[in-house]
């Protein structure tokens, strides 16, 4: 009963309500009795799990997300980083994921209805994390066991000398390994907040009807501006001439906020080789120059900029939920980031946001929730203080 209160019920989903049904008991069946006629004990919880999974993988929760393309998404991770996970994984529930959790039986309703809430159900969201020496600890076996969400990868953790463009390579070539079904590849950081329903919104607006198998989509840096390479070692930033010798770099994604590559560009780009052959130490950039070579090579990109920030520079977080300007918004603490998908869930646009950054921003070494009583000064956006973040010159 938890489950099928969540199926369709208006009369435009009769026939798919009543095939969902009949798919859910036919698979629970089958497994039961399977079990049975082994004279195995029953795990209820498995049972429903796989019935469950064979249920989701043939329809859609959300008639709105039908229109939505088939999104893989890589939320970059660490193994040491479960406290955020825990914090950011309702922002990331799927369809097909809910059925890997222990608390399906429980908690599959309230899930179901926050996936649908949320939009983009036709999405599968994995925690990507590195495992360099190829053994898993016991504390990830537990929550991949727990949650089923975790994509592990054979890399290195790390961010300079080029250790996250690795990881980033890696999960590319996992999900043309293992998830080509879904139209989209998406890389974003676990400190990110994404309005799923407006970012799909966004995509089919702004899309400008062309197809998205070669779409680069995300936050746009070095579009007005010129793009320098960091030569500073010290800089977390730094690229070594010998790596890339440009002066500038070509336009790009920001890697933070989160961008998506169609599945077309992803193919082309590792049947090119060149992502092997440009492996820059900073990884948007990297990526950047990967979409430039094969522009080069006459493939036409569809580029879509996504309003976001990667949170180093002035942001705006204050006003209702309505009018929140970021569909990506970078540099956020795990607090902030399950504030928000509350918001986006609840979907009430008068709703202020401003509780979910009072003294919460992740950038800052001090907690501050000043308002500027001067109305003139520099770095104040509707009536907050803007503090900023160590800023990254692109």
């Amino acid at each position: 009963g938890t489950f099928f209160s969540v199926i369709p019920r208006n009369e435009a989903h009769s026939s798919q309500r009543s095939m969902s049904l009949a798919l859910f008991c036919a698979a629970f069946t089958s497994l039961w009795w399977s079990a049975s006629a082994l004279q195995e004990e029953i795990d209820m919880g498995a049972v429903f799990k796989s019935a469950g999974k064979a249920l989701t993988s043939s329809m859609s929760i959300d008639a709105g997300g039908e229109q939505c393309p088939s999104l893989f998404v890589a939320v970059f991770s660490r193994a040491s980083d479960t406290k955020r996970r825990s914090l950011v994984r309702d922002m990331w529930v799927d369809a097909s994921s809910v059925f890997d959790r222990d608390d399906v039986a429980q908690e599959s309703n309230i899930l179901m209805k926050n996936g649908k809430a949320l939009g983009w159900t036709n999405l599968v969201a994995k925690f990507a994390i590195c495992k360099s020496t190829g053994e898993v600890g016991d504390e990830l076996k537990k929550e991949q066991s727990a949650f089923g969400d975790l994509l592990l990868l054979d890399c290195e953790e790390g961010y300079g000398n080029g250790l996250l463009t690795r990881k980033t390579l890696a999960a590319i070539k996992a999900y043309h390994d293992e998830y080509s079904d879904q139209q989209l590849f998406m890389k974003v950081d676990d400190d990110t907040f994404v309005a799923r329903r407006r970012l799909c919104n966004y995509i089919l607006e702004h899309g400008g009807g062309s197809s998205l198998d070669d779409a680069y989509i995300g936050v746009v840096t070095g579009a007005d501006s010129v793009a320098r390479p960091h030569r500073e070692e010290s800089s977390p930033f730094y690229e070594p001439p010998e790596v890339y010798p440009n002066a500038t770099y070509p336009p790009s994604m920001e890697g933070g906020p989160g961008y998506m590559l169609g599945r077309g560009l992803v193919e082309k780009l590792l049947s090119s080789g060149v992502p092997e052959a440009n492996m820059l130490w900073v990884e948007d950039k990297a990526v950047g120059v990967w979409v430039r070579k094969l522009e080069e090579e006459a493939t036409k990109v569809n580029w879509i900029a996504v309003p976001g920030t990667d949170g180093y520079h002035l942001w705006q977080d204050s006003g209702p939920w309505g009018s929140y300007p970021f569909i990506m918004r970078h540099k956020l603490t795990g607090r902030t980031i399950s504030c928000l998908t509350q918001k986006a869930i609840r979907d009430d646009q008068a709703a202020p946001v401003d509780d979910c950054f009072d003294c919460d921003h992740a950038v800052l070494l001090r907690c501050s929730s000043v308002r500027s009583r001067a109305s003139g000064h520099s770095g104040v956006t509707q009536g907050r203080l803007l503090l900023q973040a160590p800023k990254r010159s692109h």
